[in-house]
């Protein structure tokens, strides 16, 4: 028997223009919940003040104009110079926003171009970014900041991004690939500073990793009372005598684990270990382990003002003969109050505990997902560093705004979606905008019933949070 589900009619499809009053809509409504959450942060206001206004004021388009038009571009799917095409004959679109046009392809060019010139262009748009993340922290729930079993994760990074052609300058290396690298800073899901190494001598991952480490975690940690709590995880790339240095100076002492793979003084030591030192862990098959093990020792390379716990592990690949090594050094003790309490819950030893720590930073490595391929960040849109600094610095904050959407209008796993899904669920809900007396009114028209009112709680959060 054929139940309902189960039954297609053929049927022919035709079509029918509507008139022009009743197609006044956009296909961009839930932009909505971005739109609030920018005014929630006091985004844009905050950029009236602080970005450099363009040298002429009658040229068009403004700083803050150019900056919300290309946030919302790349918040709907819009990629490089192009993000605000779609959006310039999207006239209820604008009406929500706000503002009268979107500026072309070229413009958005030229004013990106013009910011990377002025001295203080991407020095503003990461002070931006910090200001909206500390907004953002500051309305986040701590106790889900606490994600690293109860610290607050926070960790940079560099990516190499992919370019083509002969003409892109400030060419970095990087397992045998080239391009220009980028580098960004996380307190959990918020980016708190991004920017392009650009050409000469000592301009690299670690460079501006350490910058950005001390301007933008630390500033904002610091506004947020966050200090106490967080745990830095750094790669290998950080674990040297200048950068461990720097850290140790913070006053705050924040905690950290810091990868040692590059130090050639940490694999001699370790191959050095006698059996009895190492702690068996046993085979791991989920990683394609037949035998594993932990093991702490003390590491004092050359030029080191002190010697520094090295926490080691090895492992052995099922068929293989010979052990791999990796170290990370730490400033955490079995006595420290949640170490110590994830000990006894884990009934783990504490150089376990350590890794459990440290392999928390594989998952916030996926944060670049959103930036790279759910705003189309993978090749670079000029050949200038520094007009690709400017650029995605403004597609952080867009990040950033994603980000306050998730944590503060949405609730349970919605939390977690990525961009790509954010967009496609309540971004793309189609809506009729009205003004009326000095606001900007979506009529949500979409017929599925959960994503709207998903759409409407979040509103409501936003506007308590």
């Amino acid at each position: 028997m054929v139940n309902k589900l189960q039954t297609m009619k053929d049927r022919v499809v035709k079509v029918e223009i509507a008139p022009k009053a009743e197609r006044d809509v956009t296909g961009k409504g839930g932009l909505v919940l971005a739109q609030a959450a920018a005014r929630k942060l006091r985004l844009y206001s905050q950029a009236h003040k602080i970005l450099p206004k363009r040298k002429d004021p009658t040229q068009g388009f403004s700083t803050v104009h150019y900056l919300t038009t290309l946030i919302h571009g790349l918040l709907s799917g819009g990629q490089g110079f192009c993000a605000t095409e779609a959006m310039r004959e999207d006239t209820p679109l604008l009406k929500m926003l706000g503002v009268s046009g979107a500026p072309s392809a070229e413009t958005i060019e030229g004013i990106t171009k013009y910011l990377a010139l002025n001295a203080d262009g991407i020095t503003a748009l990461n002070a931006l970014l910090r200001f909206e993340a500390g907004g953002g922290i500051e309305r986040d729930d701590h106790r889900a900041l606490r994600s690293c079993y109860g610290f607050v994760p926070s960790w940079t990074d560099g990516t190499l991004l992919e370019v083509t052609g002969k003409n892109f300058d400030s060419i970095k290396y990087k397992d045998n690939q080239k391009g220009q690298m980028c580098t960004a800073a996380f307190i959990g899901p918020w980016l708190v500073g991004l920017d392009f190494a650009g050409e000469g001598k000592g301009e690299g991952e670690e460079t501006h990793g350490r910058r950005l480490l001390q301007q933008g975690i630390m500033d904002v940690a610091r506004r947020q009372g966050l200090m106490s709590q967080l745990l830095l995880l750094l790669d290998s790339l950080y674990g040297d005598g200048p950068t461990l240095d720097e850290i140790e100076k913070i006053k705050e002492k924040p905690s950290y684990i810091i990868g040692l793979n590059k130090l050639k003084e940490a694999v001699k030591i370790m191959q050095a270990m006698s059996e009895p030192e190492w702690h068996n862990t046993g085979a791991q098959p989920s990683r394609g382990w037949e035998a594993s093990g932990v093991a702490s020792a003390w590491i004092e390379c050359e030029g080191w003002k002190h010697k520094r716990l090295m926490i080691c592990s090895r492992f052995r690949r099922t068929g293989e003969m010979i052990w791999n090594y990796a170290a990370v050094t730490t400033d955490l003790t079995e006595k420290h109050e949640r170490v110590a309490a994830l000990m006894e819950q884990h009934r783990k030893r504490f150089e376990e505990i350590i890794w459990m720590l440290y392999s928390y930073k594989q998952g916030m490595e996926n944060q670049w997902k959103d930036l790279l391929s759910g705003m189309g960040l993978h090749h670079p849109p000029c050949a200038k560093a520094a007009v690709n600094a400017v650029f995605y610095a403004v597609a952080g904050l867009a990040y950033n705004l994603s980000v306050a959407v998730r944590r503060l209008a949405l609730e349970n796993e919605a939390k977690h979606m990525q961009l790509w899904n954010l967009r496609r669920s309540l971004f793309d809900l189609p809506a009729r905008v009205a003004n009326h007396a000095g606001e900007a009114i979506a009529h949500i028209l979409d017929a599925r019933d959960r994503l709207v009112e998903q759409l409407a709680a979040g509103m409501e959060r936003l506007a308590i949070t």
